[in-house]
């Protein structure tokens, strides 16, 4: 089977998947119209499961990235808020009501790729794995395991509650696990989502290959960083520490802002992939105007934010470009005006970092962060920290990781989202917009974004109080 009529295939079988299997039986009969002209392309085999899986469209480059759009590493002026469409204005200012009636993108194509892992997977269980297939089933199925564990992460932290032991038995993400439209929509648990990411993962660590020739497939490493990232969020640090030392020592490789390969006069300022050694799994955002690297982006870089790097970081030039006034976002590593959402060694790095000074490995978290900088600052001006305070240490990681990673992914509302848990690091937002002063305080309910409206009328599962 070609690979471009299984991309077909995908979109139109998918979509409807994505689309109608999360919400509702109301359209089976659409769907059961359009898997028989379709039959005749069904993936039946290992080669079609790769194929679905390496739609690099449909996997790599839709990832939710709503949560962006609230966090506080950026503002928008009085004008470009009401040039924005109504999701970013509701979002930017914390409304109870976010996406007006309207669908939502992260919604939909979050649940679209879930769809697209669970047709590998049911097809999986139709063929047979023998000696002369192993390597291949046990990758692809690891594959879709990591991918959908990926997109229940991303969606755990913009629709359900922040993880915490009050929390477990609050409502969580609606859990596909096949491919079956039929199957109902109800909402697991925050600790039966939590569950199903954290044994999807440790299973797929076991069928990646130790290294990939492509980083929009992962490898162990990006496994081991994914059960990090997720530990971290639990936190529960010596995970966190034990799967991102497992990831390090997989791969570490760092990219020197330094190095020809870096260009701070490109648009782009770093190299695409697969050029970028630091990537160890590539993905990308939904494109948002909110912040990313388009000329018509609508939000510029907190002056906070801004203030927080030395002349000698080469992040302050490399990441920020002047315009109207204040600065933008240049320093994405997916070189595309979509905002990077995948893995790479410096949130990896981070994590270690983290964990290490949560737990008492004082000498390690320093490693860590001298090991970054020495790869950001100008060669010749930084002097490697030595802070052996526990408490000092951890402000300095959490300080570097807002630096660091200041439009990956949703990484700033993640961490918001489980900082003000700790009164140490709680932080009250505040917007202006038209002389109005909006605010969210720690912990309120409105760090939790409404399920789109059309979702709850098709499916009628629960929706997030705001």
């Amino acid at each position: 089977m070609k690979t471009k009529k299984i991309k077909v295939w995908l979109f139109r079988l998918v979509t409807l998947a994505g689309i109608v299997g999360i919400a509702s039986c109301n359209m089976e009969e659409d769907w059961l119209d359009e898997k028989s002209k379709l039959s005749d392309v069904r993936p039946t085999t290992l080669e079609d499961f790769q194929a679905i899986l390496d739609d690099d469209n449909a996997v790599n480059s839709k990832f939710p990235g709503i949560g962006l759009s609230g966090a506080d590493n950026y503002f928008m002026t009085d004008q470009n808020f009401n040039a924005a469409d109504q999701s970013l204005k509701n979002s930017y200012i914390w409304g109870k009501d976010v996406f007006a009636g309207s669908m939502s993108a992260d919604w939909t194509t979050a649940y679209q790729l879930v769809s697209s892992t669970n047709i590998v997977l049911d097809g999986l269980s139709k063929i047979e794995r023998n000696s002369t297939n192993a390597a291949d089933y046990d990758r692809i199925k690891a594959t879709a395991l990591f991918l959908r564990s990926f997109m229940y992460y991303t969606l755990s932290q913009t629709f359900c509650q922040p993880y915490s032991q009050q929390s477990l038995n609050l409502p969580g993400l609606v859990l596909r696990e096949h491919s079956d439209v039929n199957q109902k929509s109800v909402r697991s648990t925050i600790a039966q989502t939590y569950d199903r990411m954290v044994q999807d993962m440790k299973s797929a660590i076991d069928g990646l290959p130790a290294t990939t020739p492509y980083q929009m497939r992962p490898a162990k490493a990006a496994a081991n960083a994914l059960l990090a990232k997720i530990y971290l969020t639990m936190e529960d640090y010596e995970q966190a520490y034990n799967y991102s030392s497992a990831a390090l020592k997989q791969f570490s490789m760092m990219l020197d802002f330094n190095s020809n390969l870096v260009s701070p006069t490109s648009s782009y300022r770093f190299p695409n992939y697969p050029n970028n050694p630091e990537i160890l799994f590539y993905a990308r955002q939904n494109l948002s105007r909110a912040v990313s690297a388009q000329s018509n982006a609508l939000g510029y870089v907190d002056t906070t934010l801004y203030s927080m790097y030395e002349p000698d970081d080469l992040r302050r030039s490399l990441f920020f470009v002047a315009r109207s006034g204040y600065y933008q976002f240049r320093g994405n590593y997916a070189a595309s005006n979509n905002n990077f959402a995948g893995i790479a060694t410096n949130e990896v790095l981070l994590i270690h970092a983290e964990a290490s000074a949560r737990i008492g490995k004082v000498d390690e978290a320093n490693k860590d962060l001298n090991l970054l900088l020495k790869n950001r600052y100008r060669n010749g001006t930084f002097e490697p920290l030595d802070i052996n305070d526990p408490e000092a240490l951890l402000i300095k990681v959490l300080q570097e990781r807002r630096k660091e990673l200041p439009f990956t992914g949703q990484l700033r509302w993640e961490d918001l989202r489980r900082l003000n848990k700790d009164s140490r690091f709680a932080k009250t937002l505040i917007r202006y917009i038209d002389g109005v002063k909006y605010e969210l305080a720690p912990n309120d309910k409105r760090y939790v974004f409404p399920i789109p409206d059309n979702e709850i009328r098709l499916s009628g599962i629960e929706q997030n109080e705001r």
